[in-house]
């Protein structure tokens, strides 16, 4: 009995003393995650965000504006743009300088300026006639506005100032406060243009496609990449500090529609095929057209150009039942599309060969470009008019995007990339802290602290106004957050249930621990019968 005893002692205490050595070689290798850090980002407390803008005056030399007036209108813009605020600050600075007219300076402090900088000249109209409305408000292409008026006194002008700034800077202040508000969301269901843009990405795969209906009836042909470089590139380049750009094309015959349009007919006219808007959710064909011509991890911004059959004119109705001008439609956060009819077969001489050169491609190009600006989330400024005042926006025709729009998408994509590089890595923290068996690497939490050191760096570059610096930090943080998110080694494990442990270790220690257990049971019974037997 005592050697049974012992033999049963002994694979016990073989069992026990392996046992931590077996907890030890299989537990999971988990790095140190700055967990505080990371919560600390994730309730606003690490960062206020702070958008600092300070702007020039420019006062002719014959008008009396003194500090008094300058910190008077500062402290009005400042009360104005901060408010309502909650979660972000819009510090304003003014300063004035005076001018004389013959100098010339409003063409040479266009670019001079940088970002979050703006200058306002202040003169009196070119014509010398009354006008039923005070001011005349240029904003210019780059980041300088005229104000045109005859009572230029200082109260007017501080009046006509405000009225600019607020005009110019006040929804996107609105639309930064709710975005810095929003630490798990930054796309508002209720704002249209919010809806309509993509998400960020460091990197977008732009494609352009022809899709041929009938290549038995014509031939089509396209100059895409001498109107690409015309039309579009000068704009990519204005945003290629925003984001990188990759550009390809393809053509697609057969291209058949996956509905049938309506046909109209007219009095005296040809008759036409036409959609209704309901009908346009449904006009990508996604089972016929190869859409996806390059295989890319990036965001896809697709471009489609319908050629429909010379036999069928093709066009998009409006809700009124009319065609539209541009006969194209926008496909929020996907892209775009442009039907364009051919001309009639008779001119098409005996090849049926029709050629679309740049020229040709122009007016196609210009909406490509308008849809590709909505996209982006460009703000358009010329929907920001009143009826109160003479408003001129002075567009870019070489680069389809202002200064001012620009700085737009830089204060906005900056304070996206920080919220959403937080999110992300609280995201991270809380799989990581409700899955205890996720791998957590050391390269993993490096580029965990890496990120939060960008987002130090990014919230400190942009509270002293460095915004060319604080959007590529927050490009960096952002990057680096959702690459330590979906590590390969991190995503293996987020399918993995107790379940899986349980049958792969059961078969194992089963058959060792059922014997075990029952030779202490049948141990303890015979120790009670000897006990028993000695105490009778």
């Amino acid at each position: 009995m005592s050697n049974t005893r012992l033999v049963v002692a002994s694979f016990w205490a073989f069992f026990l003393i392996g046992l931590p050595f077996w907890w030890k070689t299989t537990e999971v290798y988990r790095a140190n995650l700055p967990f505080a850090d990371i919560e600390s980002w994730r309730t606003g407390q690490s960062c206020s965000f702070v958008f600092p803008t300070t702007f020039i005056l420019h006062i002719p030399h014959s008008l009396q504006y003194n500090d008094k007036a300058n910190k008077a209108l500062q402290r009005r813009l400042s009360t104005e743009f901060n408010k309502q605020s909650s979660c972000a600050e819009f510090p304003v600075e003014v300063r004035y300088q005076s001018w004389h007219k013959e100098e010339n300076e409003v063409t040479r402090q266009d670019r001079d300026a940088p970002v979050g900088h703006y200058h306002i000249f202040i003169d009196q109209p070119m014509s010398s006639t009354k006008q039923s409305i005070p001011y005349n408000i240029t904003v210019g292409n780059a980041r300088t506005s005229v104000i045109e008026m005859e009572d230029m006194s200082v109260g007017n002008v501080e009046k006509a100032v405000y009225t600019l700034t607020k005009m110019v800077f006040g929804d996107e202040y609105q639309t930064l406060d709710r975005i810095a508000c929003r630490a798990d969301q930054t796309r508002d269901r209720n704002d249209m243009s919010s809806m309509r843009a993509l998400k960020y990405s460091p990197r977008y795969q732009v494609t352009f496609s022809m899709m041929n209906n009938d290549p038995t009836r014509l031939i089509v042909d396209w100059d895409i990449q001498e109107a690409v470089k015309g039309y579009v590139y000068p704009l990519l380049r204005e945003l290629s500090m925003v984001s990188n750009f990759t550009v390809d094309s393809q053509v697609q015959n057969y291209a058949s529609l996956s509905m049938k349009p309506q046909f109209r007919e007219r009095d005296g006219k040809a008759g036409y095929y036409y959609l209704n808007p309901e009908n346009l959710p449904h006009f990508i064909n996604s089972a016929d057209w190869n859409l996806a011509s390059t295989i890319s991890s990036h965001a896809t911004i697709n471009f489609i150009l319908y050629v429909p059959s010379p036999d069928e004119r093709l066009w998009i109705h409006d809700k009124q039942g009319q065609p539209l001008p541009g006969n194209a439609f926008s496909i929020p956060g996907w892209g775009g599309v442009v039907i364009k009819n051919p001309p009639p077969p008779h001119t098409l001489g005996e090849d049926h060969h029709y050629v679309m050169d740049k020229k040709r491609l122009q007016p196609v190009m210009r909406i490509f470009v308008s849809q590709l600006r909505t996209l982006l989330g460009i703000q358009d400024f010329s929907s920001a008019t009143t009826q109160e005042f003479n408003v001129t926006f002075m567009p870019s025709p070489h680069t389809g995007i202002t200064l001012l729009e620009k700085d737009t998408v830089i204060r906005r994509r900056t304070v996206e990339n920080i919220v959403n590089a937080a999110s992300t890595l609280s995201s991270l923290a809380q799989l990581v802290s409700e899955i205890p068996n996720m791998v957590v690497l050391d390269h993993i939490a490096l580029q965990v602290q890496q990120s939060l050191h960008a987002l130090d760096l990014g919230c400190h570059a942009l509270q002293t106004g460095g915004y060319d610096a604080a959007l590529q930090h927050s490009i960096h943080a952002i990057e680096l957050a959702e690459e330590a998110f979906f590590n390969p080694t991190m995503v293996s494990m987020l399918y993995f249930p107790d379940e899986h442990k349980y049958a792969i270790y059961m078969p194992l220690f089963v058959p060792i621990a059922v014997p075990l257990l029952m030779a202490v049971i049948k141990g303890l019974k015979g120790f009670k019968k000897t006990e028993k037997a000695k105490t009778e």
